[in-house]
C-alpha cells in the first residue's frame, strides 16, 4: 500500500469518529440540515482492480452552513471481520455503509485517476432532512451492516431504495437508454472486456440464475445506469437531477489488455492433448497419469460448482450448467486409471463420456447458459482423452 493510500485509510477509520462527534450537536435539534444544504448522487467510473471494475456509487450531503460535507459509502468491506472468509464462501457477505469527508473521497479518486460525476437532486428541505436523518442513523455501529449480495444490494441499489423510501412514489423513471434485450451476465460483459481472464472467470462461475432478463430498473446494480436512470427520472413532475457535473474530470480510458487469454492457454492444452496423442501412438503406450490430471481437476471444479449450488446462498452460483463438461463424478472415476488392474466397465464411463462432449459441442448455440469460447478447447480435449482411454481399453482387450 502507498503512502498515500495508507494516509487515506487512517483518515477513512478516524472520520466517522469526528462526524458523529459533529453530529451529536445536530442531534440535539432532530439532525435538521440548514435551508442551503444539497444532497447529490456520486458516479465513480470503473477502476483497474477487479474490485473497483464497475465502479461506485456514494451519496454526498452538503451543508456549508453547519460546516460539513460528508459522503456515504455503502461499498464498505472489513477482511478482519470475525468470520469474513466463511461467510464470503457461504454467500452471507456483511458490508456496512461508512462515511468519508468529500476532500478525501475526491482525492482518492484523483489519486486513482477515475473520473467522478456529480448529480444534484431536486429535493425539498424537508426530504433532504429526512434522507439526512436516515443515512446517519444507517452509519451507526449497531445499524450499518447489511447482506450484500452482487446483483439485488449493492453500493449502487441501496442509494436508489433511500431515495425510493424517501420520495414516497414521487420519484418516477422514464427508463430511457436501457438494452433491456440483455441477460444479467450479458449486463457484465462491457465492464470486464479488457479483463478477459475474470471475464472467463464469471461464466466459469455463474450459473443459470444470471441469464434472467436484465430489465432497466436491475441494471441499477451498476453505478453508471443508476447514473443514467437518475438523469431520465422525474419528482413531482420535474427534472430530478438540476445540476450535473464533474468533481474529478479525468476521462476513462480503460487500457487494453496486452497478456495472455484464456484462449490461449486453453488451445495451448488441447494442442498438448494433441501431442500426446502422436507420442502415444508411435510408442505404444499411455499417458494415464495425465488422464488423471485432467479429469480429476475438472470433477473437483464440477464438484465445486456443486457444492456452492447446495450449500451456499449466492444468489448467482446456483444451477451451473459449466457441470455438464465438468462432471463431478470425475472427481472419484479419475482415480481409477491410476490402478494397475482396472474395472472393467471404466471405457463405457469414458466412451460415454466422449459422447457427451460431443453432443454438448453440437448444442452449443442453444445451451440456456452460454459458454465462454475459451471453454471449446477443454471441451474438446476432454472428449480426445475420453475417446483416447476408450481405444486402449480397446487395445489392451485385443492382447
Amino acid at each position: 500500500m502507498k503512502e498515500t493510500s495508507a494516509r487515506y485509510f487512517q483518515l477513512r477509520i478516524l472520520f466517522p469518529l469526528f462526524f458523529f462527534c459533529c453530529c451529536a450537536i445536530l442531534s440535539a435539534r432532530d439532525i435538521e440540515l440548514s435551508d442551503s444544504s444539497r444532497i447529490s448522487l456520486l458516479t465513480c467510473s470503473p477502476g483497474e482492480e477487479l474490485y473497483s471494475a464497475f465502479g461506485h456509487t456514494g451519496i454526498r450531503v452538503t451543508d456549508f452552513k453547519n460546516e460539513f460535507d460528508v459522503v456515504f459509502n455503502y461499498g464498505t468491506f472489513d477482511f478482519a471481520q470475525p468470520g469474513f472468509y466463511t461467510n464470503f464462501v457461504k454467500g452471507d457477505m456483511r458490508y456496512m455503509i461508512s462515511t468519508d469527508r468529500f476532500a478525501d473521497f475526491r482525492n482518492e479518486y484523483i489519486y486513482e485517476k477515475r473520473r467522478v460525476e456529480e448529480q444534484e437532486l431536486n429535493l425539498t428541505v424537508e426530504e433532504k432532512k429526512k434522507i439526512f436523518a436516515f443515512l446517519f442513523w444507517n452509519s451507526k455501529p449497531e445499524n450499518r451492516e447489511y447482506h450484500y449480495d452482487f446483483f439485488w444490494d449493492n453500493c449502487a441499489t441501496r442509494p436508489r431504495d433511500v431515495f425510493e423510501k424517501a420520495l414516497h412514489g414521487t420519484l418516477h423513471y422514464t427508463y430511457q437508454g436501457f438494452d433491456t434485450s440483455i441477460t444479467m451476465r450479458q449486463a457484465l460483459k462491457p465492464y470486464v472486456a479488457q479483463m478477459p481472464w475474470v471475464d472467463f472467470g464469471f461464466d466459469l462461475i455463474l450459473g443459470l440464475p444470471c441469464e434472467v432478463r436484465a430489465t432497466a430498473r436491475n441494471q441499477t446494480f451498476l453505478p453508471d445506469k443508476l447514473e443514467l436512470l437518475f438523469d431520465h427520472a422525474t419528482v413531482n413532475g420535474q427534472p430530478f437531477v438540476t445540476q450535473r457535473s464533474a468533481i474529478v474530470d479525468i476521462p476513462f480510458r480503460p487500457a487494453p489488455y496486452t497478456g495472455i487469454t484464456p484462449m490461449m492457454v486453453t488451445f495451448l492444452l488441447l494442442v498438448l492433448g494433441i501431442g500426446l496423442n502422436v507420442i502415444e501412438r508411435v510408442r505404444n503406450t499411455h499417458f494415464w497419469k495425465f488422464d488423471f490430471l485432467l479429469f480429476f481437476f475438472a470433477g473437483l471444479l464440477g464438484t465445486l460448482f456443486l457444492c456452492m449450488w447446495l450449500f451456499t446462498s449466492h444468489y448467482s452460483v446456483p444451477e451451473n450448467l459449466n457441470m455438464l463438461w465438468l462432471l463431478p463424478t470425475h472427481l472419484i472415476i479419475s482415480f481409477l486409471l491410476l490402478k494397475k488392474k482396472k474395472p472393467l466397465w471404466l471405457p463405457y464411463y469414458f466412451i460415454g463420456t466422449f459422447a457427451w462432449m460431443v453432443l454438448l459441442i453440437l448444442g452449443w448455440k442453444w445451451n440456456p447458459q452460454p459458454y465462454n469460447l475459451a471453454f471449446l478447447p477443454l471441451i474438446l480435449l476432454l472428449a480426445n482423452r475420453a475417446l483416447k482411454i476408450f481405444v486402449r481399453f480397446k487395445q489392451l482387450s485385443l492382447k
